[in-house]
């Protein structure tokens, strides 16, 4: 390489050169950093992990909560402050309607209404008597036809019962005829059985004496025939029994006592079997006698106690309709005293009443002249203050005179300012008096009262 081809500078001008170089390299490194920290913090701001994020989202959090809370209190403050003035506004009406009631006029007119309440309370009281009055006549027709009824019903339950009792004891009676004659039938019946019976027996025992004979017959025949043997053997044996003579005639003796005592035996016992038989027959006899005598007594006592019991039913009969009769004149009674008591009770209402309305005459009438009393006062004071309007006016016409200009004008405005007032209450007080019309009308209450009063409250105005 050849040297021409280099040139020569001096150690300043490199040190420019070089400084000028570094210059425009650090401002375009500078420009470079803040074009990246921008994209950066662009970038950064829309992530929303990091701190900056978070700390920003606390910053609008607590500025959002901060407007949110002074919102809240500014609306408190507004809702407290119009609270505040419709309690002032309530206030300021309560203590207008206050001072509006105690005047005068207004007192009056309450007065006046209260009269209106009184008339509409007492017409409606009379109403209210009148309909108890037609109530209790109602009542009282509806107990008597009650009583009437109750009377008529008793009446048949009564002539029902004796006519049921009536047909029940002449079933008894019917039924205790058809049980005589089954007893005595029955009866009959049974002495006819007795009877033959009785033929039986008599024909049985008659049957067995006739074989107690025959046995007899049998036995004595037996007997003889054995004697008769018995003679034949010892014929035959007295050669060889010489020396039991003496025995044999015992054993005859013996025999024959035998003999004797079987008869003896046989005859008692026919006579016990006739005695036997002739008290059992007397007994059948005594049987059938004292079933014939008891149906006799048992038909004698029937008779005398269907007797007696037909003559109980009828003094039951009598008796019962003697109570009834006595019954039916004990409520007859009971009812004279009702409707006596009634009258009674009627009469010491109606007392009651006289000396009620009595009562409320003399209060209303004490009340009457209290309101007259009131109004006549009413009537003074309003005078009073007419007076004392015209001795203001006449003092004021004094004083016009004596002044003049301003002083006049001025004067002449505070008279209008009190008869503008004055204007203007009695307008407020004629509305009021018109609504408590119209609302009195509407309840059907009357408003004559009202209406007087502010008539006498027109004419005494204009006569003034």
């Amino acid at each position: 390489m050849s040297s021409q081809q280099f040139g020569y500078i001096s150690k300043s001008q490199l040190d420019t050169i070089r400084a000028k170089v570094a210059t425009d390299q650090q401002d375009n490194q500078a420009e470079e950093r803040r074009r990246l920290k921008q994209l950066s913090d662009e970038r950064a701001a829309q992530w929303p992990n990091t701190l900056q994020a978070a700390r920003a989202r606390k910053e609008r959090a607590r500025v959002e909560r901060l407007a949110a809370e002074e919102a809240e209190r500014i609306e408190a403050d507004q809702a407290e402050a119009e609270m505040r003035a419709e309690q002032r506004r309530i206030q300021i009406e309560r203590a207008n309607k206050i001072l509006f009631d105690t005047t005068d006029k207004v007192k009056a007119l309450h007065g006046k209404m209260l009269l209106c309440d009184a008339i509409k309370e007492n017409e409606s009281l009379i109403g209210f008597k009148k309909q108890i009055a037609v109530l209790n006549k109602a009542q009282e027709a509806a107990f008597v036809e009650q009583q009437r009824q109750a009377l008529e019903i008793a009446e048949a339950a009564e002539l029902a019962r004796y006519e049921a009792m009536k047909q029940k004891a002449l079933e008894q009676k019917a039924v205790q005829t058809q049980q005589l004659e089954d007893m005595k039938t029955r009866i009959l019946a049974e002495r006819a059985e007795n009877k033959r019976e009785g033929e039986l027996l008599r024909q049985r025992a008659q049957q067995e004496a006739e074989e107690l004979a025959a046995k007899q017959a049998a036995r004595l025949a037996s007997g003889r025939r054995l004697n008769a043997e018995t003679m034949a053997a010892n014929e035959a044996l007295k050669t060889f029994k010489q020396h039991e003579k003496s025995r044999e005639v015992q054993q005859e003796a013996a025999i024959e006592a035998y003999s004797r005592k079987k008869a003896e035996l046989q005859a008692e016992r026919e006579a016990k079997e006739a005695q036997r038989r002739a008290a059992k027959e007397a007994e059948r006899k005594a049987v059938a006698d004292t079933m014939a005598k008891a149906f006799t007594d048992a038909s004698i006592k029937e008779e005398v106690r269907l007797k007696r019991d037909i003559e109980a039913a009828e003094h039951k009969a009598a008796r019962e309709e003697a109570a009834r009769r006595q019954r039916i004149k004990d409520q007859q009674a009971a009812i004279d005293r009702s409707n006596q008591l009634q009258l009674q009770i009627k009469a010491e209402a109606k007392a009651s009443e006289r000396a009620d309305e009595q009562a409320f005459a003399a209060s209303w009438s004490h009340r009457v002249k209290e309101l007259k009393a009131e109004e006549e006062a009413e009537r003074r004071a309003a005078l009073e203050a007419a007076k004392k309007l015209q001795g203001y006016q006449l003092h004021q016409t004094a004083l016009r005179e004596k002044r003049k200009g301003a002083q006049k004008h001025e004067e002449l405005q505070d008279a209008a300012q009190i008869q503008a007032a004055l204007q203007e209450q009695d307008q407020i007080f004629h509305e009021y008096a018109d609504e408590v019309m119209k609302e009195y009308k509407a309840q059907g209450k009357t408003i004559v009262p009202i209406q007087l009063h502010l008539t006498k409250k027109d004419t005494l105005k204009v006569l003034i």
